[in-house]
C-alpha cells in the first residue's frame, strides 16, 4: 500500500469526525441516526472496523453531505478495504434494497458521466484532425484510444481518484504489454488529485493531463 493511501486510511477516522462535529452532532446522536451503538462509531471513527456499504450510505444521508464532502468520504473509504466489515447492527431487508437501489442510480450515473467524458476526449481528437482507434485491442487487452501515429495509449477517468491504485495498475500493465511508446491517463480536473498521486505516477513513467491539456499532449 502506498504512503498516500496509508495516510488516507488514517485520516478517514478523522474526516468522518469532523464532518459530524461540523454538521452540529455529537458522536452518540449520530451513531442513533445511522443505527450503530456508540462502540461500533468509535471502531470505525479510529480505523478497527469499516461500515458496511449501506451503514456507508446512512451517513451520507443522515450527514447531509456536499457533492465534495461525498466524493472525499468515498476516497477515503476505498482505502478501508483490508480491514473487517462492522457487523454490529442486523440488516434489514427493506432498508438494504432501498440503499441498494439508491447505490445502483449512483452507478449508473458515474457510468453515463464517464461515458460522457470519453465521447468529450474523441470529440476533441476528431476536431484537431489527430489519428486515433477507439477501444484498441491488443494482446488481450483494451485501451480508451491510442495515438496511432504517436503510438500513445489513452486512457480517460472521469472520477480521477476512485480506485486510483487499480488505475495505476491497469496502466503500468497497458504499458508493458501492448507494445506502446508510452501511456496517459486523461481526467477532467489535475486540481482534484493530491501531489503525492502525481509523484507516484511519474515514477511509472506515466504521465496525467487534464483534458484542457489535449493540445499539449499533442506536441509529444
Amino acid at each position: 500500500m502506498s504512503v498516500f493511501y496509508k495516510k488516507m486510511k488514517m485520516e478517514l477516522g478523522k474526516f468522518l469526525k469532523t464532518l459530524i462535529i461540523t454538521k452540529g452532532l455529537t458522536q452518540k446522536d449520530f451513531a442513533e441516526k445511522v443505527d450503530l451503538s456508540p462502540t461500533a462509531l468509535s471502531q470505525i471513527i479510529t480505523g478497527k472496523t469499516k461500515p458496511r456499504q449501506a451503514t456507508l450510505t446512512k451517513i451520507m444521508e443522515v450527514l447531509s453531505l456536499t457533492r465534495d464532502e461525498e466524493q472525499n468520504l468515498l476516497k477515503a473509504f476505498e482505502s478501508y478495504a483490508s480491514l473487517p466489515e462492522d457487523k454490529s447492527s442486523a440488516p434489514d431487508p427493506i432498508r438494504i434494497y432501498q440503499e441498494n437501489r439508491e447505490r445502483v442510480y449512483r452507478y449508473i450515473d458515474m457510468k453515463a458521466r464517464s461515458i460522457a467524458f470519453a465521447d468529450e476526449v474523441e470529440n476533441i481528437f476528431k476536431g484537431l484532425g489527430v489519428k486515433y482507434r477507439k477501444n484498441y485491442v491488443k494482446n488481450g487487452l483494451v485501451c480508451d484510444f491510442i495515438l496511432t501515429d504517436k503510438n500513445i495509449g489513452i486512457e480517460c477517468k472521469f472520477n480521477a481518484m476512485r480506485d486510483i491504485e487499480k488505475t495505476l495498475t491497469t496502466l503500468r500493465i497497458l504499458q508493458e504489454n501492448m507494445g506502446l511508446s508510452s501511456v496517459v491517463l486523461i481526467v477532467p480536473l489535475k486540481s482534484e488529485i493530491p501531489e503525492e498521486v502525481f509523484e507516484i505516477f511519474s515514477k511509472q513513467n506515466i504521465e496525467i493531463i487534464s483534458i484542457a491539456e489535449i493540445h499539449e499532449l499533442l506536441k509529444i
